[in-house]
């Protein structure tokens, strides 16, 4: 008799026993409430004595029920269900504003990933659209839509195949005032560019349309403004003199390549067109853009930066291209000079460029680099694509490049070189 008025003591006590650890679990971890048929409902943190917290996204309050199950949470702007965690015991729960909370009250509902996703995004954008394939076209603001067309034609593309910037009249003053006289930058801006940066070959250069500025003034200059290696088309639907183009191919080239050029270096830049633009005056523009050319590279490649030496070789250089400069040309070009050589330039990358302008690699590369053009074509990128037709018949061209072969195969080739063609 005793054994059985024991046994229903011992097995109370058991399960009495057994209900502590779910107690202490319930108040560590919170219990879940789920009401199935309404938004309304969520999951509360439950506190060591049974009190819930909630939070409302539309009141705005929280409140708390003392439940041994659990309790509901609040309801969110939206109408979700919400938690409320309890981390301290104190039985006050962290919402966020779609109702998803840690336990350290940090959010997991994905709006601070969504940000960086989105911040990330924004870079990749930013990244792919400056890589060094990059092509971008310029155009003068003054141009019409059917000249416009013109150039994209010329070009060998198309507005959604390149990135396009419009140059206006006031983005050439900034460039050039204070360096090029109101004639020389004229009321209209109508050159145009297109920009291809390249891994090596220096900086090459195709003019349409430009009866002043010579594609080898072009490519030294640029080498100044701090560009390496890219191929440059500079082009007008009509002739125009072509000294605005710089402009144009500097904001081509940085977005291109996504490298921001030295400011000091483009304005040097912007003068060297200039000097060499006034030195053809009265030398031609071959002999001008020797001189520039020959004084530029041993200034760099020597070091000069003393006005007495860098003088000196102006004298020489323009003494062994058989003309004389006059006393302001002189200073001219001495002052442009000493300017060039405040700063650091890669005097391989620069002769990668200078040297191909009067052939200076010699007869027999050029007969070689004639003879590879002839059978493999040459690797000149968008200056291989022009379509000079589209400019008219009398349309005016100028290029740094040997030209021949771009575009036929080689079995073509042969038979035109046999034929005559």
């Amino acid at each position: 008799m005793k054994m059985k008025k024991v046994l229903p003591l011992l097995m109370a006590a058991v399960m009495v026993t057994a209900s502590i650890p779910m107690a202490a679990s319930a108040s560590e971890t919170g219990s879940t409430a789920q009401d199935a048929g309404s938004a309304e409902s969520g999951t509360a943190g439950t506190d060591s004595a049974g009190v819930t917290g909630g939070t409302s996204g539309e009141t705005g309050s929280a409140g708390g029920e003392d439940s041994a199950a659990g309790g509901n949470g609040g309801t969110t702007a939206d109408g979700t269900g919400q938690t409320g965690a309890d981390t301290d015991g104190t039985g006050q729960g962290t919402g966020t504003t779609d109702g998803t909370v840690t336990e350290d009250g940090q959010q997991t509902d994905g709006t601070a990933d969504e940000s960086a996703d989105a911040e990330e995004e924004d870079t990749a954008e930013e990244t792919e659209g400056n890589t060094d394939s990059g092509k971008v076209v310029t155009l003068g603001e003054n141009l019409n839509e059917e000249q416009r067309a013109s150039m994209y034609e010329y070009f060998g593309t198309s507005p959604d195949e390149v990135e396009t910037i419009v140059v206006t009249h006031a983005d050439e003053v900034q460039y050039m005032q204070g360096i090029a006289t109101d004639e020389q930058i004229g009321p209209t801006t109508n050159s145009c560019a297109y920009v291809e940066p390249t891994d090596s070959g220096g900086i090459k250069v195709k003019t349409a349309n430009l009866n002043f500025v010579t594609s080898a003034m072009i490519a030294s200059t640029l080498t100044t403004a701090g560009m390496e290696n890219c191929n440059v088309i500079a082009a007008c639907p009509f002739e125009v003199s072509g000294t605005g183009a710089l402009t144009g191919i500097i904001m081509a080239y940085e977005t291109a390549s996504g490298e921001e050029l030295d400011e000091g270096q483009k304005e040097a830049a912007m003068e060297e067109l200039v000097t060499t633009g006034d030195l053809a005056d009265s030398v031609g523009q071959e002999k001008a853009t020797e001189v520039i050319k020959d004084v530029k590279t041993e200034v760099i490649d020597e070091g000069l930066t003393d006005p007495e030496e860098i003088g000196d070789a102006v004298d020489n250089i323009a003494e062994e291209n058989e003309i004389t400069l006059t006393d302001d040309q002189r200073a001219q070009v001495v002052a442009l000079m000493e300017k060039i050589s405040q700063y650091d330039y890669d005097v391989n990358a620069l002769k990668d460029t200078l040297d191909n302008l009067t052939g200076e690699s010699g007869a027999l590369s050029n007969i070689w680099n004639t003879v590879k053009t002839f059978f493999v074509g040459s690797d000149d990128g968008i200056l291989s694509d022009t379509n000079d037709e589209a400019l008219g018949s009398d349309v005016v061209t100028d290029s740094t490049v040997n030209e021949s072969g771009f575009k036929d195969g080689l079995f073509t080739r042969i038979k035109n070189f046999f034929t005559g063609e």
